[in-house]
């Protein structure tokens, strides 16, 4: 180790780390002044007797804040790839070097190494790196986004926004657009993602979407009856599964259906509430069709079924649970073909039934949710 006057020492040109946070470097000026320099920097020599930092140039840019006009330094006799492969592995490791800075050490490292001995090297997995070189795709300007600080009431854009914009690289404005929304309204990457799919989903919405938040462009979505979440293929084996969740999830609805709630909601309350329930009829309406379409098209002998409310006469789908109109149970042990009057039993399950409860049930019959039932008559023509 040796002193060498600092202005003999200049950054090497290659250096990876652009960016110097001014505040912990005048923090580790001040104590410098106080205490020194505790670890030497590495230096290799140049022409006409000055030096290239290799290793140590926070610490060189500090010692000339506090005032130094020497610093201690280990010179080393380096080749110019050496030299790169130290001062880059070197910042690679330090906890503050941002993600562009990390991917262009590791650019920078593969021009003269192996992608096996950059690996090994740096201590990371083939992912890792792979993940950190992907992000050079994107404009320099993404890039740059990355390394500026947000304001006071500002949100981050961090490397996972960057990575999600990587499928529009070829709209930079977009870009551009989408990192000012990120900040503007704090949003996650999980929210950027979102965004994204509703503008790619409906292309003709996307000054809309940039401009509103997350929550009213989901609710656009849901008004013009798109929807931007991926729809898993079904296997024939969870068909059954499905079957009975929409019929859980029906019947729950059904009994939030309930008029009475209008007296305790705000008028802004009740059309929302009308909103969501005429979103949820149209919806409603679009699979039915779609049902009928697909059984009609594939010949399978498609007949709908319908019962005859009990109390008001009206003819409801085999699938309701009550009457539209009156509201009364529809599934009665008296209409089903099950149903033995004389044993007042159910001869399908074989349970027990007495005439009162087959001939008006409630919410806790068995008739109610049965998945047997099936009706002695036919109303098909009466509907």
């Amino acid at each position: 180790m040796e002193f060498i006057e600092i202005s003999k020492i200049g950054p090497a040109a290659d250096q990876p780390r652009k960016t110097f946070d001014q505040g912990t470097l005048l923090e580790l000026a001040m104590s410098i002044r106080e205490r020194g320099v505790l670890e030497p920097i590495v230096v290799r020599p140049i022409a006409d007797g000055k030096y290239e930092i290799v290793m140590g140039e926070r610490r060189w840019r500090a010692s000339q804040l506090a005032g130094l006009t020497e610093i201690p330094a280990v010179v080393r006799e380096l080749s110019d790839e050496d030299a790169s492969a130290d001062a880059l592995v070197e910042n690679f490791q330090r906890e503050d070097l941002n993600p562009v800075e990390r991917a262009r050490a590791i650019k920078k490292l593969l021009e003269f190494m192996s992608w096996e001995k950059c690996l090994k090297t740096l201590g990371v997995a083939d992912s890792t790196m792979r993940r950190y070189l992907d992000l050079l795709d994107l404009p320099e300007q993404i890039l740059n986004e990355l390394l500026v600080k947000p304001g006071d009431k500002e949100g981050e854009f961090l490397e996972g926004h960057a990575y999600a914009l990587r499928p529009i690289n070829d709209n930079l404005k977009l870009q551009l657009r989408l990192v000012k929304k990120v900040r503007a309204e704090k949003m996650g990457v999980d929210d950027l993602k979102k965004v994204m799919a509703a503008i790619a989903d409906v292309p003709s919405k996307t000054e809309a979407f940039l401009r509103v938040p997350l929550h009213v462009t989901e609710e656009i979505l849901r008004s013009i009856g798109r929807q931007t979440r991926a729809k898993k293929p079904y296997q024939p084996k969870t068909a059954e599964q499905h079957l009975k969740s929409m019929q859980k999830a029906c019947t729950s609805v059904l009994d939030l259906l309930d008029e009475r709630v209008a007296q305790y909601l705000s008028t802004e309350q009740m059309n929302q509430m009308l909103s969501a329930t005429a979103d949820l009829a149209e919806q409603i309406n679009n699979f039915n069709k779609a049902m009928r379409d697909s059984l009609q098209k594939n010949d399978r002998g498609f007949k709908e079924i319908y019962i005859h409310c009990p109390l008001c006469g009206r003819i409801e789908l085999i699938g309701s649970l009550r009457c539209s109109v009156c509201w009364s149970v529809l599934r009665r042990c008296l209409d089903c073909g099950h149903y033995d009057q004389s044993y007042q039993k159910c001869t399908k399950l074989g349970y027990a039934v007495f005439m009162s409860d087959a001939e008006s049930p409630d919410d806790n019959s068995n008739s109610y949710k049965c998945e047997n039932y099936t009706p002695r008559f036919d109303v098909q023509a009466a509907a």
